[in-house]
């Protein structure tokens, strides 16, 4: 008997050991199947890479080595209430997923708008603006005052935006669309007069081309296709800091941080809109049916 007490201790304990190293490794198998996987925080570290424009003027433009407009006020605003400050570097439009898919940036806040098929592969906080597409002209140019004056008309464009594919649609057919690539090369095409008669894209960013371009102006009673809602995109697996970002946002727009670095970023707006902030401010609604979602919510 005194044997066989001898002989049971030992095997009693390594048996107790042994359910204890199975259960932490069920315990580890548990949590990474729930999700704890997740990537840290893009937040961590108090720096956030962002992709923006550098040639915008209004909504996101780089002098003497500095970056203005809209959209990096709106990163500037968001992410000081996450506990972050924007490290901008430039991206252009048809580059912006690219750049977050291969984790080159963390976010790109640079007129992007949000799509259902854009979705499917980023997350998006927004949005933070709202825009239909539309004409620029000549400033002394008067033949284009409605839809049916573009027919014949050669209109620029540029690559990766929402504008060069409305316009691709067949009841634009008759409108002779070229792309460029890039805004910049755009504008200048317009003002050589004989290469372009018009450009196109969403009215913000041309309102935002006149305040650096005199000569040219925005044509009001033309607009093409749904309005534009810009995001704030990220790639996906960071649904925990999309939320964050959408919360501020809407906290954003509650107050008049929003139509005050609106109105300073983009002044040409409400010099020519009586009812800007009805046109350009989102609704909180739209913010929660689209922020961090793989399709809209409906």
């Amino acid at each position: 008997m005194a044997i066989r007490q001898r002989h049971a201790g030992p095997r009693s304990r390594t048996g107790r050991i042994a359910g204890l190293l199975a259960a932490l490794a069920l315990t580890a198998l548990t949590a990474t199947a729930c999700g704890t996987d997740e990537p840290p925080s893009l937040f961590a570290d108090g720096k956030v890479l962002v992709g923006t424009k550098n040639d915008q003027p209004g909504t996101a433009v780089v002098r003497n080595y500095k970056f203005s407009g809209f959209d990096t006020a709106v990163a500037r605003r968001v992410l000081k209430t996450v506990g972050a400050t924007p490290d901008f570097g430039i991206v252009p439009s048809e580059d912006r997923r690219a750049v977050l898919t291969d984790k080159t940036t963390d976010l790109v806040i640079a007129t992007y708008s949000i799509t259902v098929d854009r979705m499917k592969g980023l997350d998006f906080a927004g949005p933070y603006a709202t825009t239909y597409q539309g004409i620029m002209v000549r400033k002394n140019d008067h033949r284009i005052k409605k839809p049916a004056d573009v027919i014949g008309k050669r209109v620029c464009t540029w690559p990766g935006t929402t504008s060069a594919t409305t316009l691709e649609g067949p009841e634009y057919d008759r409108i002779a669309v070229y792309e460029q690539p890039d805004a910049s090369t755009c504008i200048n095409d317009l003002k050589v007069k004989k290469v372009a008669d018009a450009v196109s894209t969403d009215q913000m960013i041309l309102y935002g081309f006149t305040q650096e371009n005199p000569d040219l102006r925005v044509v009001p009673d033309i607009t093409y296709g749904a309005a534009n809602q810009y995001g704030i995109a990220m790639a996906k697996g960071h649904r925990a800091d999309c939320l964050k970002l959408r919360d501020a946002l809407r906290d954003y727009l509650g107050d008049n941080s929003w139509s005050q670095d609106f109105a300073t970023s983009l002044p040409s707006i409400p010099k020519a809109d009586a009812t800007w902030e009805t046109d350009f401010k989102p609704r909180t609604e739209t913010v929660d049916s689209l922020s961090c979602r793989d399709r809209p919510r409906t």
